[in-house]
């Protein structure tokens, strides 16, 4: 028997099934990740596979929302691993090595949608394949099916670290209008007054920057984990048992729609410039420390070949304006 095999129970109902998602790692194209979407996704009523495997389920007459998730978690290969959640609820990997993840990135979007399924909340459910490679799938929707679009007032990704983020802008600039931002955080916000959600302009890249040019309102939703892509990630699991709670009652047609996406907004707002000198900070101080930054690359399931290939694509690019054919 595959050891992917005896990894399967597809009840994910409850705290037990949200650790048992974070039990699969699950690289892109993986035999893992097809086992997993055979048992935890393919069953659901109503799903449906794209020509790039992204799952779908529509909920309600033409919704106006769409939910989104990736399946996908940053690993070196595909296997059961062993979580372990403390005395506050804290869950993390038991023996955390170099190549692993704990996968709450995105484990716990995809646990919250599920769950709003199964609620039989209304919205557009996409459950992306290859996020981490580059949000192949969500790529794939924008360039070959947008029409599944045409209907969406707001893209609503739970794949956010940290607890309080509602994203109004990511590497396409300005996704998200303010007031949309601070409606669906207000909202939150009473929906459980422990919650600090607030509008954040901090974004970089998700799903749902894929569709800023089709969609009003594209952000990003934080559900609770940290240290993502590497294993010493964490997940704050009451975080996410309450913001799952909330989302059963959250009423949607609330939310303000103010953005128009044919409008690419000439705007810095700031981010990229801390980052691009972010950059020129990392860049000195991994000539200083080569072989910890290899190290930590190394934790975050880096492959030499991977990086090789983006080292070639960057002088490509920078030499002579060309660039590789790269899969999509």
């Amino acid at each position: 028997m595959r050891e992917y095999d005896r990894m399967a129970n597809s009840d994910v109902a409850g705290r037990q099934g949200l650790l048992e998602i974070l039990s699969w790692a699950r690289p892109h194209d993986s035999a893992v990740e097809r086992a997993f979407c055979r048992e935890y996704l393919d069953p659901v009523p109503g799903m449906i596979s794209d020509g790039f495997g992204n799952r779908i389920v529509t909920i309600g007459t033409r919704p106006r929302v769409l939910w989104s998730c990736h399946i996908d978690t940053v690993a070196a290969r595909g296997r059961q691993q062993d979580v372990k959640i403390d005395a506050h609820g804290i869950v993390s990997l038991c023996k955390g090595k170099p190549g692993m993840s704990l996968g709450a990135d995105d484990g716990a979007g995809l646990w919250i949608m599920l769950n709003m399924i199964a609620a039989g909340r209304p919205g557009l459910y996409v459950f992306h394949r290859g996020e981490e490679r580059g949000c192949l799938g969500s790529r794939w929707i924008r360039r070959n099916t947008p029409g599944l679009l045409r209907d969406i007032d707001a893209a609503i990704a739970f794949d956010r670290a940290g607890r309080e983020d509602v994203i109004t802008h990511q590497s396409y600039g300005r996704t998200c209008s303010d007031a949309f931002a601070i409606s669906l955080a207000g909202a939150l916000n009473r929906l459980n007054p422990n919650f600090r959600y607030a509008p954040d302009d901090s974004g970089v890249f998700t799903d749902t920057n894929e569709y800023a040019d089709l969609v009003p309102e594209c952000t990003n939703l934080s559900v609770g984990y940290r240290g993502q892509h590497g294993p010493t990630e964490t997940l704050d699991i009451r975080h996410c048992e309450k913001l799952l709670a909330a989302m059963l009652r959250l009423d949607p047609a609330r939310l303000v729609i103010e953005r128009d996406p044919t409008i690419r907004e000439a705007e810095n707002w700031g981010y990229y410039d801390r980052a691009r000198s972010d950059l020129g900070n990392f860049a000195d101080a991994v000539a200083d420390h080569p072989l910890l930054a290899a190290r930590m690359l190394e934790e975050c399931g880096v492959a030499y070949e991977d990086f090789q290939l983006m080292a070639w694509d960057e002088d490509m690019d920078d030499s002579s304006g060309y660039r590789p054919l790269a899969a999509s």
